[in-house]
């Protein structure tokens, strides 16, 4: 009974020690791949897609490159927003209850292999620390903590599942009931098809008849045993890829890949032992040759574990590590030979750890019992000291997936090679408003990988903040040159446009968005916007009906639709709302429509009355500084920005913004006093071209006259008004202005470009 007590304590405090480990992730944020099966996944708003989940691959991601088949795990997000929304706790408490299930079933698993073995009453204290080591496993922190990666964890779940029933419930094995959760792990994660190997290997070690039995007679056994199960999986791994989309891309080439692939084994056999390069974005790039020593130090390492095994098939006590070297290279297979599109990452070890710990368990217990009896006390002690540096090494773990920042400013001091690292770790620097620091990271972003999309279209978002609206566009373009079968490319490009009140350009990139990607929510509500500003109500209507069969009853779509049936428009719906419940929220909203129509003086009154309500509302001062310095009134923009930092000294955004009317106040000051100095025409050419550059497009105009007062034939001067006259949609006076630089310098390229746009706008603007 003493015994009991104990080995109860033990599994008290282990299961204390696991919670405590772990207790500080459950409000870790989104990463990788859960922006596009997750936050802009359409499908899975609705409880009432699931059963499409098993018909297309096209409902697990809002990206095409990414769409394979794994139906269970976009249920699972589904439900998981039925419950909480994108609030990410109750995405990682569902994992977090699989994990510790299968922390039991592991135990099940481990003491049958341990006792089929060597009898002692050690046998569950040592499944027990086996388990525990696994559970508490700094190496395995980065799948519990990244929620995408819940198709690793809970597809190991269901594998281990159906080896337990299998093992434990022997009657049961004619109906095949162990089949059951191979499928549900199969429609987890592809890799679960390898359980046919795994039994396989069971069979082999553990069920002998007699004490006789050959080698060729208990393999012939684990034949026997296999075919059924191999058959099922078979089949699974036909219609999972004969369901995965046709878009979908695994990876690179196939043999630099394979042969990469030995000594990234050998890198996550290692990392169990000693976690401290875990890396969430490796910079790891495939091996070019055979010749090159990290591959030949890979197969040497992969050699003499199989040597290992077969050795000791041997003798019969040795039996646990040879199943736990085999689960380990099996349970790689499907990672290692299928190129994926990084040749290593931590937590795809996952599933093949759970061998590892088994073999390294039960070698312990195995020393443990050559050990003179003066050694146990100190053993005991090594044994503990593994579980709580695994269990600090985790909770610290856990702290790096706390945001964006905290995970991609880890990937850069652990991966510094890793170009996509450097641009999300930018991204979460302009977040918070360090405009400096991400453009730093986007230009190694770019060093590293040149024809990087993702980090094209970064550069152009931040150009746009920084009004630097001509450079922003070349980013945009060179994003969509490199990604031009990607969603999110085409949204953010659209969305530039609308914000610039080029609505007639942002359509189509729109469409085409949601033509590579019907999933792409984002794409869909910012084309709805789109259509109820432009009044087309019919198109509005369509495409808010279409949306609704993605989204049954989803709040902004039905509002989208109520606005058509009425016919109006967002701009009207503000001003009603603003008069019907006059709160500062409400004022703010109006001034950011007023704002984005470029009727500045109209913003400015919507703050003033936010600030009338409530004189502390910082946002409205922020507000009524960016209008300022839209219409390039610096110094009214810095004392505005000055009022909401006194207000809120943190505000980030007012910060960069007044920073922005500090730089080009500096500017234009200085140009200005060029121009007073000798107003040559090439001087108000130059102080057009400034303010162009501001997007003070009217003023920009007016330098333009100037130049052109003192110089009649200055055909650069013309051009310069066309561009502007094209920024502003003023198609007809920017033809007149082409036209008459093209009289001038008929030969001028730039000229030519810009008259061309204005032709195109015009008819443009006609045919809608």
């Amino acid at each position: 009974m003493k015994g009991d007590t104990l080995f109860r304590n033990y599994v008290i405090a282990l299961l204390v020690l696991i919670v405590a480990a772990y207790s500080n992730h459950f409000g870790n944020s989104f990463h990788f791949d859960d922006s596009h099966c997750i936050n802009n996944n359409a499908y899975i708003r609705s409880l009432k897609n699931i059963p499409e989940f098993f018909k297309s691959a096209k409902t697990f991601s809002s990206l095409p490159y990414n769409q394979t088949y794994r139906p269970m795990l976009t249920t699972l997000y589904a439900l998981d927003y039925a419950v909480g929304g994108f609030y990410t706790f109750f995405y990682h408490l569902p994992i977090f209850l699989f994990f510790l299930a299968q922390g039991f079933l592991m135990y099940l698993l481990i003491i049958k292999l341990f006792d089929a073995s060597f009898k002692s009453n050690l046998n569950k204290y040592f499944a027990l620390f086996t388990t525990g080591w696994y559970m508490l496993a700094t190496a395995n922190a980065d799948t519990i903590n990244y929620i995408s990666s819940s198709s690793d964890s809970i597809s190991t779940f269901w594998v281990i599942a159906a080896l337990v029933l299998y093992i434990y419930k022997p009657s049961l094995r004619k109906y095949f009931l162990y089949f059951i959760p191979v499928i549900i792990g199969a429609l987890f994660k592809q890799s679960a098809i390898v359980f046919p190997a795994l039994l396989g290997v069971y069979a082999f070690l553990f069920e002998k008849k007699t004490a006789t039995d050959t080698i060729l007679q208990r393999l012939l056994h684990a034949i026997v045993v296999v075919i059924p199960s191999l058959v099922i999986c078979a089949a699974l791994y036909v219609l999972q890829s004969k369901l995965t989309s046709a878009t979908y891309l695994s990876g690179g080439n196939m043999y630099t890949y394979l042969i990469t692939q030995p000594f990234v084994i050998l890198h996550y056999f290692i990392t169990f032992f000693f976690p401290f390069g875990l890396s969430a974005d490796s910079d790891w790039v495939p091996l070019t040759s055979m010749a090159n020593g990290h591959f030949m130090i890979g197969m040497v390492f992969i050699l003499l574990l199989v040597v290992s095994a077969l050795v000791m098939l041997r003798a019969p006590k040795y039996a646990p590590v040879v199943f736990g070297i085999a689960w380990f290279l099996i349970a790689l297979i499907p990672s290692s030979v299928v190129p994926l599109a990084e040749v290593m990452n931590d937590h795809r070890a996952f599933f093949p750890y759970v061998g590892l710990v088994i073999a390294a368990g039960w070698l312990l217990f195995l020393l443990w019992e050559k050990l003179d009896v003066k050694y146990f006390k100190a053993f005991r002690a090594g044994l503990i000291c593994i579980l709580i540096f695994n269990a600090v090494g985790t909770f610290a773990r856990n702290f790096v997936w706390w945001n964006e920042e905290t995970l991609w400013h880890d990937v850069t001091i652990k991966s510094p090679g890793n170009g996509r690292g450097q641009m999300n770790y930018g991204l979460s620097l302009m977040s918070k408003g360090d405009l400096a620091g991400a453009e730093k990271q986007y230009k190694k972003a770019l060093e590293l990988m040149p024809y990087y999309a993702y980090a094209y279209e970064n550069m152009a978002i931040l150009k746009a903040v920084q009004k630097q609206n001509d450079t922003a566009e070349v980013y945009y373009k060179k994003a969509l040159e490199f990604g031009n079968e990607i969603p999110v490319l085409y949204y953010y490009y659209a969305k530039y446009l609308h914000e610039q009140n080029r609505n007639t350009e942002a359509e189509p990139l729109l469409k085409e968005a949601i033509m590579f990607s019907p999933a792409d929510a984002d794409s869909r509500y910012l084309l709805m916007e789109i259509y109820q500003d432009e009044e087309k109500w019919p198109d509005l209507i369509a495409l808010a009906n279409q949306t609704l069969t993605l989204l049954p009853n989803d709040p902004v779509t039905k509002n989208y639709l109520a606005n058509s049936i009425g016919k109006k428009s967002k701009l009207e719906q503000a001003i009603d709302l603003a008069k019907t419940k006059p709160t500062p929220d409400n004022y703010l909203s109006l001034s950011l429509l007023y704002y984005n129509q470029k009727q500045y003086d109209k913003c400015i009154e919507a703050c003033e009355e936010a600030l009338k309500l409530d004189p502390t509302y910082y946002l409205a001062y922020n507000n009524i500084g960016s209008a300022y310095n839209a219409t390039g009134e610096w110094k009214k923009a810095i004392d505005v920005f000055s009022k909401a930092l006194s207000i809120k000294p943190d505000f980030a955004l007012a910060r960069n913004n007044c920073a922005l009317a500090l730089r080009q106040m500096s500017v234009t000051d200085s140009m200005k006093n060029v121009v007073q100095q000798a107003p040559t025409p090439d001087n108000y050419l130059n102080l057009s071209l400034m303010y162009y550059r501001q997007s003070l497009f009217m003023k920009s105009i007016d330098a333009c006259k100037a130049a052109i007062k003192l110089n009649p034939r200055f055909a650069l001067a013309y051009n310069n008004m066309c561009a502007a006259y094209n920024m502003l949609g003023m198609w007809n006076e920017a033809i007149s202005a082409g036209e008459l630089a093209m009289r001038l310098d008929p030969n001028n390229q730039l000229i030519k470009n810009n008259l061309a746009e204005a032709r195109k706008g015009k008819a443009n603007s006609v045919l809608n």
